[in-house]
């Protein structure tokens, strides 16, 4: 049988080119390949007995497994419903690069990925939206209070579709805590994260791109963060939001009341095309230093932090 991986990944499920990470410490590893896998033939303990489908791997993985996505597009269906990782789980690309080649989208579901576990990773993918009824990539802490949750090097994509939100936490009153997104890109968006009334508390949000669409609510929409003891400590710096047609989007939003909950830091990120208060402060206290916007609206200047 052939095989979509690259000769770089070992059965440690490492891609050594382009990929400094030792997986070893963690469980067994799973492989799939849509172009070649099997979900009836095989048992995905190898690269050439790939599964096919995301789901077989999660049906028959546990908790602290790996699972290797051979590049294509993998698509829940329906009867798959969204793909539900289990605790402390890594979810990575076996191909590495800026654009993922590893896509998850679906055609039946409003979530396309729904994370309401802890300690999940996801390196290398691209969420897709690929049906109007579509308006969340990935939806985490619906049911229970998620902490651990990593996205490294993924995109996701809005791919024109009526209204879409990449990480959407805003639906319950639970917290995500230890929050990283590093080095990913939210393309045509409407929200890039959205977070509900318990915050992001020791989150890290760093090194990414926003593409926001005109008129839409923000790249990071931080509105409801109401609890300092859970909304406290998080980082969001070295950021690019890139407002759509008409410089009408906003960048960050943290407004009204709020801001003086959150006791995070929000520090050189950079704002074009936004709305002329790319960041929509109220009262962020001494949180922010150095953000800066440079548009024609606007010309080159440092966002005001607003009143202490």
């Amino acid at each position: 049988m052939g095989t979509n991986f690259p000769s770089g990944v070992l059965s440690y499920g490492v891609p050594v080119e382009s990929l400094a990470l030792s997986l070893s410490p963690y469980g067994d590893v799973w492989y799939v390949d849509t172009t070649n896998g099997s979900d009836t033939a095989n048992d995905g303990k190898a690269p050439d007995r790939a599964f096919a489908t995301l789901d077989k791997a999660r049906s028959s993985s546990a908790a602290g497994d790996i699972i290797i996505i051979a590049p294509g597009t993998y698509t829940q269906t329906a009867a798959a419903q969204p793909l539900t990782p289990k605790a402390r789980q890594v979810w990575i690309a076996a191909v590495q690069g800026y654009k993922p080649t590893v896509i998850i989208t679906g055609t039946a579901e409003a979530v396309v990925v729904d994370v309401d576990v802890a300690g999940v990773s996801f390196i290398g993918i691209q969420f897709q939206a690929d049906v109007d009824g579509v308006n969340q990539l990935v939806r985490v802490a619906n049911t229970v209070a998620v902490s651990g949750l990593n996205f490294i090097g993924c995109w996701f994509d809005g791919n024109n579709k009526t209204s879409v939100d990449g990480v959407s936490s805003v639906h319950a009153t639970l917290a995500v805590t230890g929050l990283l997104v590093r080095g990913c890109r939210f393309k045509d968006i409407d929200n890039g994260i959205i977070i509900g009334v318990s915050g992001m508390p020791l989150a890290l949000i760093e090194g990414n791109v926003f593409e926001v669409r005109a008129a839409a609510d923000g790249g990071l929409n931080l509105a409801d963060t109401t609890a300092y003891l859970t909304g406290f400590g998080y980082v969001i710096r070295n950021n690019d939001f890139i407002g759509g047609v008409g410089a009408t989007a906003v960048g960050i939003i943290i407004a009204g009341t709020e801001d003086t909950t959150g006791g995070g830091i929000i520090r050189n990120n950079f704002f074009a095309f936004c709305a002329a208060g790319a960041i929509t402060p109220d009262k962020v206290s001494r949180g922010m230093a150095n953000n800066y916007v440079g548009d024609v609206g606007t010309g080159g200047t440092l966002v005001d932090s607003g009143t202490a």
